[in-house]
């Protein structure tokens, strides 16, 4: 007699009882179908959940290599921008050396030309460099640059100090004629026009017309202006830096003591005032406190 198996279907419905008859060796096939299934639906449904986080992970490590990318370009970009800076820097630096005439290797020493580190140049480098290497490396590259730029901005700064000294120097330096007219007693010694015995004469008598204009010869301050004996009506004016003029036998004063006076501004008029031969001015520069030839300070 054969064994079988029988299996029964039952239904909620009012459709009665299937009722099915399987062999042992079906039944058996049956069974390994539907543990092959089960087995076959969790090792996919495991493959499928590593596949996904396989999938997120890349896409996570290729947006993390794009904003890199994008990093790197931006850090080139900056790198790019801070060299132009460097490069205006310097020209504009070596600009202010020739106007200074500052020593131009003097200069680069101090301001580290020349031993700057070399730019980084992201095309060559990419495919020799990780791109984590490669952003340290810009990010040190731009450190540097921003620590030369900070030196060249400093050594700018101090050559426009420079040239604003020897502007202000060049402007309180006494450089023109003081009035119009003709020399007639130079600095140094002479024979007295009142004793005739040898004198010292510490300035320079221009001859000319009573009334003729009095010039600034430089910037300054009228520091005085006074009745002086021999010298008559007399002014001074300081022009910094140890520079003082005089002027005497004015006829009368334009500008007034305490008044800054520039390059050229009108002052006095010429006199005969005190002890004169004639209308004329009396001219003198002092240094120092000392006296020294006032054609010296006369450049037209």
């Amino acid at each position: 007699m054969k064994t079988h198996w029988t299996v029964l279907i039952l239904s909620n419905e009012d459709t009665g009882i299937k009722k099915f008859k399987l062999s042992p060796l079906v039944a058996v096939f049956a069974g390994c179908v539907i543990l092959f299934l089960t087995v076959f639906s969790a090792f996919a449904g495991y493959k499928l959940y590593h596949l996904r986080a396989d999938i997120s992970r890349i896409a996570s490590i290729k947006q993390k290599n794009l904003e890199q990318s994008r990093q790197i370009v931006a850090l080139s970009e900056k790198v790019s921008l801070l060299d132009e800076e460097m490069n205006a820097l310097r020209t504009f630096n070596r600009h202010l050396m020739g106007i200074a005439k500052v020593d131009l290797q003097a200069s680069d020493e101090l301001s580290g030309v020349g031993g700057g580190s070399e730019p980084i140049r992201v095309a060559n480098t990419t495919e020799a460099l990780t791109e984590k290497i490669l952003t340290r490396e810009l990010h040190s590259h731009i450190k540097q640059l921003g620590d030369d730029i900070v030196i060249e901005r400093e050594v700018a700064r101090n050559l426009l100090a420079e040239i604003e000294r020897q502007r202000s120097l060049l402007a309180h330096t006494p450089g023109i004629w003081p009035t119009r007219g003709w020399v007639t007693s130079r600095y140094g010694w002479r024979n007295s026009p009142f004793t005739g015995k040898r004198e010292y004469h510490k300035g320079m008598d221009i001859a000319c017309r009573k009334g003729t204009a009095v010039h600034a010869p430089a910037d300054g301050i009228v520091t005085a202006y006074y009745r002086n004996g021999a010298y008559g009506n007399f002014m001074v004016i300081n022009h910094g830096y140890g520079i003082v003029t005089r002027y005497a036998h004015l006829d009368s004063a334009i500008a007034k003591p305490g008044q800054h006076v520039r390059k050229g501004d009108k002052i006095a008029v010429v006199g005969n005032t005190g002890r004169s031969t004639g209308s004329h001015l009396h001219y003198e520069v002092l240094v120092n406190g000392i006296h020294v030839n006032p054609q010296r300070y006369v450049l037209k």
